[in-house]
């Protein structure tokens, strides 16, 4: 075993130490993929450094690398390698989180943790909640609790459910309200404002409108950080609807929660600690890897009454008044101890240090915006907030018509030479090219390639015409 682990132990290091000599993002079509791998399960045994041989050169090179300093699509996860290394714990042991007699001190970590984001926040010492695998479990998970509160068991009420959120809310809420069996012509995507947020006049109409139909309103989620621009919506304002009105009020911070470690992360989300329940996803900015999301709320025992059940083959692990099964605040019985590697890397490197890395990825943000309003041919379409800046290029004579064909090709050969890999969106209907810095591993210099990479290519495909995008190189 001590062999086998220093060969995988070698292998990540290796990987992690030469990350700016790889691409950020490589990748296969289906058919070519098929053909990595024997497809066949084998009779016989196979040696394990040929296994990890095989992994290592043929499997892992054909995919993104989120830890990449030249990774700034999407929102990436670029976890420290001491949360790795507790992540690796926390499997090695084996242990089974999801009640307090077989876990008791892995379970006590995880409150711990939890009390720790739920100080970070403001919330009261009341509040509560789990480790999930994501931010979309999360937000699936504060649903169900609302529903349950909002039904009272009776059925017939959910086809006269409303969810509301604005038109930059993560796909992940959508879903979960769906799931929860809300109609879904009763997801109500509200129009954003100028800068993407969502906007209080609008939902107060709304509601007032579902209410003179005989619907009853659910939940009003509020984005803090929303994937598409990092755009903090009005909280304040939003509580003090929610508490007239006697609905849930749920913040999908899975993005931007973790900011509140900083001063001006503190300021853009103030109203957070009002909320009912927020989510929040440690693998996104507080450096722990896939899958880490939280559910914090203000009331727990809401999630006690959607989810706890007291079958018969688990009579000998019920709790005391004073101890926690986690099983009876969300969907999973049999779930690991995801808090160990939270645990361990900010114990190993304290909240200075995250802190330091989050305020450094908002700076590098602004750095990228200001490079680009100074690019000739470039233009900013949304401006750094947090760690995101969405932008695009705009040579001089171009027809507006051709613009997002034009980026699209941008884009294309930006990720295809491989040392950069952003994504797009698009915001008010134009195709727009997106940025989130996250990674710590990101510097200046990196800022600065990518703006000349952008500017380099829109430079020589002005005026290709309808040529067809770059294929991305594998």
């Amino acid at each position: 075993m001590r062999r086998l682990g220093h060969l995988v132990a070698d292998t990540v290091a290796q990987h992690l130490s030469t990350l700016r000599e790889q691409p950020a993002y490589a990748t296969l079509n289906r058919p070519d993929a098929m053909r990595l791998i024997d497809r066949r399960a084998p009779a016989q045994g196979t040696d394990f450094e040929a296994l990890l041989a095989t992994l290592r050169d043929d499997v892992f090179p054909h995919a993104a690398r989120e830890p990449h300093p030249g990774f700034i699509a999407y929102v990436p996860s670029c976890p420290t390698f001491p949360a790795v290394l507790g992540d690796w714990l926390a499997t090695g042991f084996n242990f089974f989180a999801g009640v307090w007699p077989v876990a008791a001190g892995p379970n006590e970590i995880e409150l711990v943790v939890l009390d720790w984001f739920r100080q970070w926040l403001g919330m009261p010492e009341s509040a509560g909640g789990l480790l999930t695998s994501g931010g979309s479990g999360a937000n699936l998970t504060a649903m169900i609790a609302a529903r349950h509160r909002a039904t009272a068991g009776d059925a017939s009420i959910i086809a006269k459910l409303t969810v509301y959120a604005s038109d930059q809310v993560h796909s992940s809420v959508t879903r979960a309200a769906w799931l929860a069996g809300v109609p879904r012509e009763h997801v109500r995507s509200l129009p954003s404002d100028d800068e993407f947020r969502l906007r209080v006049d609008t939902l107060q109409d709304a509601i007032a409108r579902d209410r003179a139909l005989g619907l009853t309103p659910l939940m009003v989620v509020a984005s803090a950080g929303t994937t598409n621009t990092g755009s903090v919506d009005p909280m304040h304002e939003i509580a003090e609807l929610c508490a007239d009105e006697d609905v849930w009020m749920h913040v999908d911070a899975a993005y931007g929660g973790f900011a509140v470690l900083t001063e001006s992360g503190r300021r853009a989300l103030g109203g957070i600690e009002r909320a009912d329940s927020v989510t929040l996803d440690p693998h996104k900015w507080l450096f722990v890897p896939f899958e880490c999301g939280c559910l914090l709320v203000r009331d727990p025992h809401r999630l006690k009454a959607a989810f706890q059940i007291f079958p018969e083959y688990l009579a000998d692990v019920q709790s005391g008044h004073e101890a926690v099964n986690f099983a009876d605040y969300g969907e999973q019985l049999t779930r690991y101890s995801r808090a160990v590697k939270v645990w361990m890397s900010v114990r190993y490197f304290g909240t200075d240090a995250i802190r330091d890395a989050i305020d450094r990825g908002m700076a590098l943000a602004r750095r990228l915006e200001q490079r680009v309003r100074e690019t000739p041919g470039l233009e900013i379409v949304s401006p750094a907030r947090f760690g995101i800046v969405c932008f695009r290029a705009r040579p001089a004579h171009v027809d507006p018509a051709d613009l997002d064909a034009l980026n699209e090709r941008v884009l294309a050969r930006v990720v295809g030479e491989g040392r950069y890999f952003i994504s797009s969106t698009r915001l008010r209907g134009a195709f727009s090219l997106r940025a989130c810095i996250l990674g710590f591993r990101t510097a200046e210099e990196d800022i600065d390639g990518l703006v000349r990479a952008v500017a380099d290519a829109a430079h020589d495909l002005h005026g290709a015409g309808s040529a067809h995008p770059t294929r991305v190189a594998t």
